[in-house]
């Protein structure tokens, strides 16, 4: 197969007659007024005023705050708006998303510009507050490639009650922040999470029920920190796909961590002057995986959990996710699911490359990281975590353990439903995989074919 096309879909007409389910109809039925969306704006009235066009609207709305020197260096945050246009450009130059989608993503991309700019003009309001309460030091931070377990690892050590862990609201809306003594699930900003969820399932029906089978979603779940944060800039990683392979492998480079971190900085300590960590804080997210040098620059005393499982029992697993992310705002019969592995295999291959190489190259580190594999954890949750707290000498309480083994007795496995998916069904050929990735299968202890056990 052709490895160098820059999108994952192909022209609709030909896969019409395709019956092997390689160009899966989309699963969510928008409602029929937005289905009118793609005529009208071909209307001249209409058209003229490129209203579906990201690169006219969204940068402007990057533009509207300017971030001292706190946030990155000039540099870094022009890096940031680059590749904000790089994005914008790739989903408006991509033939193969309807319509609604170019809406759907638009709007979406629209409210966390919005929080960004919300975000810098609080902190800079309070800057000595916090500045002079805030601590943000040593934090416990997991990653990896996705699906490898990295969301029940960070759940379950986010339950300890010496941590803190930011809440998808508090994501979603940093600000105003919650302060001590606050109780959390009174906040007013989960009623907001919940009136967005509430719109997104009357427009865009089916499409939380389908992505909740990977990843469950809850205003009150704890989350994502990177992920977030690459959402305030107007980044994708869960549609990077949709934006094309060059941006894809732009988001992936480790320069653009440097303004990411230096707003996440920002960000949690303007969230722990107002109600601090006890102990310390703990974030998650694959997405910090290319970057994983850049952690320690930016965070010199941070303890990190990289977690791993078998890629060819695992990467049909990150297709099917990462399907539900995009495929909704595809034009009917576009996306195409060997060309959507294809493309995932290059462009993700940092995730599993990166930390390896970075952590050959400095040893010196190995006391700062620890290895969790994905069956450790399914078979034996808590030992893992009790594990992890020996490694980083973090106090395991008893309290922290009941916490733990009430959340895991709340929350059983595939709770929301489960995705069934194989490697046959996206292509993936596993002994390429394998030879793709030689040298993480090696430091690993994977071999070529997943066995029973991985």
């Amino acid at each position: 197969m052709d490895s160098g096309f820059e999108y994952y879909q192909v022209d609709p007409r030909l896969s019409r007659r395709d019956r092997s389910g390689r160009y899966p109809a989309n699963f969510v039925r928008f409602p029929w007024y937005l289905r009118l969306i793609g005529p009208a704006s071909r209307l001249p009235a209409l058209a003229s005023h490129r209203l579906l066009c990201l690169s006219e609207h969204l940068p402007p709305l990057f533009d509207r705050v300017q971030p001292g020197a706190d946030w990155g260096t000039a540099e870094q945050i022009a890096r940031l708006r680059d590749l904000l246009l790089h994005y914008c450009r790739g989903i408006d130059d991509n033939p193969h998303i309807s319509a609604v989608g170019r809406l759907m993503i638009g709007q979406m991309a629209r409210g966390y510009l919005i929080a960004r700019a919300r975000t810098v003009r609080f902190f800079d309001e309070h800057r000595d507050f916090i500045l002079s309460h805030g601590r943000f030091k040593a934090p416990l931070i997991v990653t990896g490639f996705p699906r490898t377990g990295t969301t029940l690892l960070q759940r379950l050590l986010s339950e300890d009650p010496a941590t803190r862990a930011p809440f998808t609201f508090e994501l979603e809306r940093p600000v105003p922040p919650m302060r001590s003594g606050d109780d959390p699930l009174a906040d007013p900003r989960i009623a907001l999470s919940e009136d967005n969820v509430a719109r997104l399932r009357r427009f865009a029906p089916g499409l939380i029920e389908r992505f909740a089978q990977s990843h469950p979603y809850s205003p009150t779940a704890k989350e994502e920190s990177l992920l977030y944060v690459q959402l305030h800039h107007g980044l994708q990683f869960l549609s990077a796909a949709s934006a094309g392979r060059s941006y894809f492998h732009a988001i992936n480079r480790p320069e653009v961590a440097d303004g990411l971190f230096a707003y996440e900085r920002n960000l949690f300590t303007l969230m722990d002057a107002f109600r601090p960590a006890a102990s310390h804080w703990t974030l998650k997210a694959p997405a910090y995986a290319p970057y994983f040098g850049k952690l320690f620059e930016h965070y010199p005393d941070a303890r990190v959990v990289v977690t791993h499982r078998h890629p060819g029992r695992n990467f049909a697993s990150v297709c099917r996710l990462l399907e539900t992310s995009v495929l909704p705002f595809d034009r009917p019969g576009a996306f195409d699911k060997h060309r959507f592995a294809a493309l995932l295999q290059d462009t993700m291959r940092p995730f599993l490359s990166a930390p390896l190489d970075w952590r050959a190259a400095h040893p010196e580190r190995e006391g700062q990281i620890i290895d969790c594999h994905y069956t450790d954890l399914m078979r034996d949750p808590v030992a893992t975590v009790r594990r992890i707290y020996a490694h980083f000498g973090l106090a395991f309480s008893a309290g922290f353990e009941a916490r733990m083994r009430a959340w895991l007795s709340a929350n059983p496995q595939g709770r929301q439903g489960r995705h069934s998916y194989s490697n046959a069904e996206y292509g993936i050929d596993p002994q390429a995989l394998y030879q793709a990735n030689r040298a993480y299968y090696a430091r690993h202890g994977f071999q070529a074919e997943p066995g029973a056990a991985d």
